[in-house]
């Protein structure tokens, strides 16, 4: 009787594991252990070596304990495209993340604080240097925002 025990005992808790991975797994909780890392140039067009336009810089920092950014973000203007990058860039890796560029100066935790924003696409590295393309329509945005769409959690902006 006694060895039966044991055998649901072990049962129980192989079944409390996966469960627990599961859930893990589904929520993107797994992605806050993964660092990834890309060091992207500054893109030239058509060949030529025009001088780039830094239109606007900032720093990202800390939002809370678990949430944070470091390094620069700058707005420049390259031979006529305006590219928003992340340089010395590092943040907190965590599921869903995302570049936005707003209006607002100071984001809170609500989407609705960032007032007027454009999407510049998923953040293609947790660091490194890397560049997005900001459309026409965003040409006045001046805050760069990491936010998490999975959860609508901002990690950090600058």
């Amino acid at each position: 009787m006694p060895k039966q025990k044991v055998t649901m005992k072990k049962i129980v808790i192989f079944l409390v594991l996966v469960i627990l991975a599961g859930v893990v797994y589904y929520f993107g909780l797994h992605s806050y252990f993964l660092k990834t890392e890309i060091m992207e140039d500054l893109p030239f067009s058509g060949g030529t070596a025009m001088e780039p336009k830094i239109i606007a810089t900032g720093s990202f920092g800390a939002i809370d304990l678990f949430h944070k950014g470091s390094g620069q973000a700058k707005l420049i203007n390259l031979e006529g495209k305006k590219i928003l990058r992340l340089e010395n860039f590092n943040v907190t890796s965590g599921p869903d993340l995302f570049v936005y560029l707003s209006d607002s100066k100071q984001p809170t935790r609500d989407i609705k604080d960032l007032g007027e924003y454009v999407d510049l696409g998923i953040l293609k590295a947790t660091s490194g240097n890397q560049n997005y393309d900001v459309p026409s329509s965003a040409a006045s945005y001046r805050t760069a925002v990491i936010w998490c769409k999975q959860f609508g959690v901002r990690f950090s902006f600058a």
